[in-house]
């Protein structure tokens, strides 16, 4: 477990979907929103079993308290709290069932008002490169009618939150999100086709990605979405060239194989960069980095992060810039593991 996620005393969400969100910690049920005390206990110990989205706690009085969180809502005891259905498969066929388990839920406690956000504490938009592998999970886990409604009602081309930069791979992000639920009669699929073919040169989307030159891992994305709306993609053209991202782009090995790798090395502060080349290389993953913690993912020192959000989680969190739960890391591994059926 990386140290800085640790803090002094274990958390738990509660709220996954379109639920209300909470937080306990420390005998107290806070509200994420505004960070009010909803409920508060004389507690004896606690048994977290994040597995199973459960607190037990033992209080002072001898009596006994269970938060729970199912697929029909958020309760206390038997006292519903929030409620709405959402989907949440058991893995039993998988050898790290507990560990999907707690990464699914780490993916739907960060959908806010319909939109999936990175992390909910610190960030207040969505990020399309983010939203993509959300969408990944929650197409597998049958949750996509979680966020239909905000995919349906997307008007900008790009979600422009690296410093407002209109940043190239959005634009295949953007389009895969959009063929998850609609189809190739979206308004937004032909902008999104003329934008691309506005930027193109030479076959590759031109422009920076988190401020550096990815266009075949831009263009992989427009390629991969371009084929799962059933559109022609003849005018997109991978070389055989150097890009540091493109072997995230597990998703479609064969047009990947041809360009540069580069040396894939663990990166504590982004470590879905790492997961999603593991998934590309089809390596084993060292139990080490498969410990049951919770949280299971993070994000550290991100630009456009507002760390000051996570303060209700910790005041670690905010001096050391973490975001956790973080849903890329979240979905990469759920993702990896999905298809290794490990």
């Amino acid at each position: 477990m990386n140290q800085l996620i640790a803090t002094t005393h274990q958390f738990f969400l509660f709220g996954m979907g379109d639920r209300d969100k909470f937080i306990y910690k420390a005998g107290k049920l806070l509200k994420v929103d505004d960070g009010a005390c909803a409920y508060e206990w004389d507690v004896v110990s606690e048994e977290f079993l994040f597995a199973d989205y459960t607190v037990k706690l033992k209080l002072a009085s001898g009596e006994e308290v269970v938060l729970s969180e199912n697929e029909e809502g958020f309760y206390i005891n038997d006292k519903c709290i929030t409620s709405s259905h959402i989907n949440l498969p058991n893995f039993s066929e998988y050898k790290y069932a507990k560990h999907l388990r707690i990464l699914l839920q780490e993916v739907l406690f960060n959908i806010k008002d319909g939109k999936p956000l990175p992390n909910i504490f610190v960030y207040d938009k969505p990020w399309y490169r983010d939203g993509a592998m959300v969408g990944m999970v929650l197409k597998h886990s049958n949750n996509l009618h979680l966020i239909k409604d905000w995919v349906l009602s997307i008007t900008e081309l790009y979600d422009r939150n690296n410093k407002g930069n209109c940043e190239p791979d959005n634009l295949g992000q953007l389009l895969y999100i959009i063929s998850l639920v609609a189809d190739k009669f979206h308004p937004m699929v032909q902008k999104i086709i003329d934008e691309a073919k506005r930027i193109m040169s030479g076959g590759l989307l031109t422009g920076t990605t988190d401020y550096s030159h990815h266009e075949i891992y831009s263009t992989l994305w427009l390629d991969y979405a371009l084929k799962q709306l059933g559109l022609d993609n003849s005018f997109i053209s991978i070389p055989q060239e150097f890009d540091n991202y493109a072997r995230m782009f597990w998703m479609d090995k064969a047009k990947v194989e041809r360009v540069t790798a580069y040396e894939n090395r663990y990166n504590e502060k982004y470590p879905y960069l790492w997961w999603a080349v593991k998934h590309f290389e089809n390596e084993p993953i060292d139990e080490k980095y498969l410990e049951i913690t919770y949280p299971m993912s993070w994000e550290i020192c991100a630009s456009e992060a507002n760390y000051e959000g996570s303060r209700i989680i910790s005041d670690s969190y905010v001096d050391n810039r973490v975001g956790a739960p973080h849903t890329w890391h979240a979905s990469e591994m759920y993702l990896y593991l999905i298809e290794n059926k490990i």
